[in-house]
């Protein structure tokens, strides 16, 4: 796979705002290690090869906090750089772990992705999205969450819109954040789902990912969604609410091509069963930009739990309320997930959602 370049003389050099983005170390001497006008990344030294995932080659799974490809003078952010990317149809760069994740193209060729770039989470708990926000973090936000008791449902995350609360069967439901503000000088990911009342864990928020570049074609997607809640367990327990979608930033003036950019919400999970030994369905994830992830419904081996909201797609920023069962005698449905946000200013014939923000 390839990171296509761009050059400093295109307005992506740094100039003097230091540390203005919070964690990425101050300009150094020579600024034209220095990319990006949404955070500020300067380079510990440029690149000399291009980053490419070609056709023969594997997919290129990055930890954020551990890869050595990270360049070491940041921090808070996984920073890779090429002189250019390249990411051929089928192929794939994921982005999971502690950071965020920044690709940095630092000369003149045009990032091209026809392939995938994914840092979007998924409903098992296996892949947490690259800078995904933990539940501590998340509950000390203005506004945060209220937890569910008993076999309530629970909360979807809330980022870019408010998630859906959950169902309340008995004790609290749980209830959802409002939406954060766009955070204009930080790049950040989602928020996850509640605990559902006695049982579902909530689905983690999608991850963050920036590309600096000086063109970017974009005939593939990039994915950055929340992840399904789980469930409620065979005993009567509420679902786990979906997580919110996670970041995306595109930093570069030109925009082109016919791919999708998304960060969506995860479904909820459904509710437990109440006395047949049947957990609820576990919610899913979002697989374009229209797609809404689906919250857990099955009808099927006398499941009765009520049923988690789906997560939120399109046009739409709200994650979904969960829907109730005429006979439900189980656990509640969890509420669906809220959008992340999209910063793709310009972008031409690219499918974004959410919309994208200026």
């Amino acid at each position: 796979m390839a990171f296509l370049a761009m050059i400093p003389a295109c307005g992506w050099s740094s100039g003097d705002n230091g540390d203005r983005d919070g964690g990425v170390d101050s300009v150094p001497a020579d600024a034209a290690q220095c990319f990006g006008s949404f955070i500020n990344v300067c380079l510990s030294a440029l690149p000399t090869a291009p980053v490419t995932v070609g056709l023969a080659d594997p997919d290129l799974d990055i930890d954020t906090g551990t890869s050595t490809m990270c360049d070491t003078r940041t921090s808070e952010y996984c920073v890779i750089a090429g002189t250019s990317f390249s990411v051929a149809l089928g192929k794939k760069i994921s982005g999971h772990g502690t950071r965020p994740l920044i690709l940095v193209s630092t000369t003149s060729a045009a990032f091209e992705l026809t392939g995938d770039l994914d840092v979007s989470s998924n409903h098992d708990g296996t892949i947490v999205g690259a800078g995904a926000l933990a539940a501590n973090v998340c509950s000390i936000l203005p506004s945060g969450p209220i937890a569910a008791t008993v076999n309530s449902g629970g909360f979807g995350g809330s980022f870019g819109g408010r998630g859906g609360d959950g169902e309340q069967v008995q004790g609290n439901r749980g209830v959802a954040a409002a939406a954060a503000s766009f955070p204009a000088a930080a790049l950040r990911g989602g928020c996850p789902g509640g605990i559902g009342g006695a049982g579902g864990a909530g689905g983690n928020g999608g991850g963050a990912i920036l590309v600096i570049a000086s063109a970017i074609h974009l005939n593939g997607k990039i994915n950055a969604s929340g992840a399904g809640g789980r469930g409620g367990p065979a005993a009567t327990s509420g679902g786990g609410g979906g997580g919110s979608g996670g970041m995306i930033v595109l930093d570069s003036p030109s925009i082109v091509g016919v791919g999708s950019v998304f960060a969506n919400g995860g479904g909820g999970g459904q509710g437990g069963a109440q006395g047949t030994g049947n957990g609820g369905d576990d919610g899913k994830e979002s697989t374009a930009p229209l797609d809404s992830a689906a919250g857990g419904k099955s009808t099927s081996n006398g499941k009765d739990g009520g049923h988690g909201g789906d997560g939120s797609s399109g046009g739409s920023r709200a994650g979904g309320l969960p829907g109730v069962l005429a006979v439900a005698t189980g656990g509640g449905g969890a509420g669906g997930g809220s959008a992340g946000f999209v910063r793709a200013t310009g972008a031409t014939g690219v499918m974004i959602a959410p919309p994208s923000i200026p």
